[in-house]
């Protein structure tokens, strides 16, 4: 559809459009409304300022009928010869203002997209735009808007200041256009102009197809609810898989039964052959046998009442066989199971000391849920938890996520009463329709963190785990403007109280990491706490005549643990302080560990101890790794976490 067929349908759904008059080639109008831009009008001319279709600011006839002849003198230099039979001219009302964009593309992933931002030819240039889906609700709008740099003309700039409510609207409009119209597969109005009236499409270009059908998706049980268990594949070899999912089995709370067509015992407990020698019902069940095996399992399984599948065995979509993936669906939803990889690292649950991975058996009991694609990944961040006394709720390795994903499981996660944090490392999504409801609908924190940002890890990913990445941009964008946190460390997952600490205080033994941390802390939209006369005041009493007087808080660097201390004892007492970081650099007087036995004290503000060096470090480090007491090694990864 050209644009004069356009203007119609769009003034229609709600979109102002300025005055026009559609002509023949070779008709002279008659136009009471100048000044007018006059332009191209064929199905073949997409981007007409390209081909020098377009000709603004004409104030009278005379104008008119020269800027006609010179552009069809342009496009035919271009290699476009006119045709009478479609092609025209359209004249429309000049209207001035700041030029915007809204449009809309039919994402992969997340399917129908608005996209708004800064428009005119400067669009493509600095690719100012925030992404916003279709069930966005007001307050998600708006949070998007203010990701745009061009946003900053909401809060006055310079003598110009936008509504934002006025901007909000138009993204409404859109989406009830959008409804109305589900075969519109791409839109693009650009440039909007917006002036004292509103705004007002100057330009328009949609493009129709067949409208795609929503993926199903089904209700579940939930998969936390795990009574009895079953091992199948469990293995009295030490380097199998199958031996350290048994031996981490073992502290389950429930009835845990034990399988392998060898037989035997395992710890004392026998090795089931076959399911056939155990009479109860099995509602939870982990399977490590070869991936040829796996679906004469699931079978087997499921007159045993099973709900809950962990399929921990490689070999599917992610090495090419796709044909075996889609029985294991077919399977999942004939049967409404709930089937999680295959390809993954297993899954553990503190309520009934649940752990079926093959990851760390150290783990610790907590309030945080985390969720991964990367086993690898996964069992790094198990093992450092265990490390720095990190509990979780639940950990669940999803793997290619053939059937549950990730909105099944924020789903159930989000009426799970052991959970209060959800963190998540994605690589890629299938339904993101879904996954973004179920992070609206979530009462609690979620963290993410997001590889694939480049094409080339994109490609990575997908033969990792057989899923699509999409565009980074567009995934943050959609995510944070439901209220998620995107992180930019996978450590970051694992400390949701981050997002709680708003105002920081840096004790530090060196100027320079003060200041590297400092700018670290200010990007992730932390505010660094301003010291009062009287606090610096009581500080002096405690500290040599060159210290910084202000936040950081250098001490200097032959500061030992009692200045640290005497610091330490003031800064806890300032009201506002949300968080301390304890900044300590290596230099022949500093008692590094004197000074982290601090720690050992109760502190009425959390203390985040941050030791930057190498051997130096290592005893004071080797006395909280002991304690299973939180430390940072690097400045990055110290704020990353908030």
């Amino acid at each position: 559809m050209v644009e004069s067929q356009l203007y119609p349908m769009l003034e229609n759904a709600g979109f102002r459009i300025p005055r026009y008059c559609r002509f023949a080639l070779d008709e002279c109008p008659e136009i009471d409304f100048y000044p007018v831009a006059l332009k191209i009008e064929s199905p073949r001319i997409v981007h007409k300022s390209d081909v020098g279709g377009v000709a603004l600011s004409l104030n009278d006839e005379a104008q008119l009928d020269r800027a006609r002849e010179t552009i069809l003198a342009q496009i035919e230099k271009h290699g476009i010869l006119p045709d009478p039979a479609s092609d025209g001219f359209l004249a429309s009302e000049m209207v001035g203002g700041e030029e915007f964009f809204v449009g809309v593309i039919d994402d992969p992933i997340f399917g129908k997209t608005i996209l708004f931002g800064r428009g005119g030819v400067f669009l493509e240039l600095y690719r100012d735009i925030c992404y916003i889906d279709l069930c966005a609700g007001r307050d998600e709008i708006k949070r998007s808007l203010r990701t745009t740099k061009i946003s900053r003309l909401f809060d006055g700039y310079r003598g110009k200041r936008i509504d934002i409510e006025q901007a909000a609207d138009l993204i409404e409009t859109m989406q009830r256009f959008l409804a109305k119209h589900p075969d519109i597969s791409e839109c693009d109005l650009n440039p909007l102009i917006l002036d004292e009236k509103g705004f007002c499409v100057i330009d328009a270009r949609i493009r129709f197809g067949d409208p795609l059908s929503p993926p199903v998706r089904r209700g579940r049980k939930s998969f936390f609810d795990n009574r009895t268990v079953a091992v199948i594949g469990a293995s009295n070899t030490p380097d199998k898989v199958g031996y350290a999912i048994a031996k981490n089995a073992l502290s389950f709370e429930g009835k845990l039964y034990l399988f392998n067509t060898r037989g035997g015992d395992f710890e004392g407990r026998p090795l089931h052959r076959s399911l056939d020698e155990v009479d109860d019902l099995i509602d939870t069940a982990i399977i490590t046998v070869p991936s040829s095996g796996v679906l004469e399992t699931i079978e087997a399984l499921i007159p045993k009442g099973v709900t809950n599948i962990i399929v921990v065995s490689a070999g599917f979509k992610e090495v090419g066989d796709t044909q075996s993936e889609e029985r294991l669906l077919h399977l999942a939803r004939t049967h409404n199971l709930n089937i999680v990889g295959p390809n993954c690292l297993g899954y553990y649950s503190s309520r009934t000391s649940l752990n079926l991975t093959f990851g760390s058996n150290a783990l610790a009991p907590g309030k945080l849920a985390l969720i991964a694609q990367s086993g690898a990944v996964l069992s790094s961040l198990m093992d450092k938890a265990v490390q720095r006394g990190i509990g979780f709720s639940h950990i669940l390795s999803t793997g290619n996520m053939a059937d549950m994903d990730f909105a099944d499981i924020i789903e159930m996660l989000a009426e799970d009463r052991e959970c209060e944090a959800i963190a998540i490392y994605a690589e890629g999504i299938q339904d993101g329709k879904a996954f973004l409801e179920a992070l609206r609908r979530c009462p609690k924190p979620v963290r993410i963190y997001k590889a694939g940002k480049s094409s080339e890890a994109r490609k990575a990913a997908f033969s990792h785990t057989g899923n699509l990445s999409g565009d980074y941009a567009m995934f943050k964008g959609l995510l944070e403007s439901t209220g998620v946190k995107m992180v930019d460390t996978i450590e970051a997952l694992l400390y949701p109280e981050g997002d709680r600490y708003a105002s920081v205080a840096i004790i530090t033994n060196a100027g320079g990491p003060g200041t590297i941390l400092t700018d670290y802390v200010i990007e992730r939209g932390k505010k660094l706490y301003s010291l009062s006369d009287a606090q610096i005041a009581t500080l002096c009493e405690v500290l040599p005549s060159n210290w910084s007087h202000n936040n950081p808080i250098d001490i200097i660097g032959d500061a030992r643990s009692d200045r640290f201390e005497a610091v330490l004892e003031r800064v806890d007492t300032f009201e506002g302080i949300d968080l301390i970081y304890l900044l300590i650099t290596p230099q022949m007087m500093t008692d590094t560990l004197a000074i982290i036995k601090l720690l050992d004290r109760k502190w009425s503000k959390p203390v985040y101890p941050v030791l930057l060096g190498g051997a130096m470090m290592e005893e004071a480090l080797s006395y909280l790794h002991r304690r299973r007491l939180n430390v940072f090694t690097t400045l990055q990864e110290a704020a990353a976490f908030l």
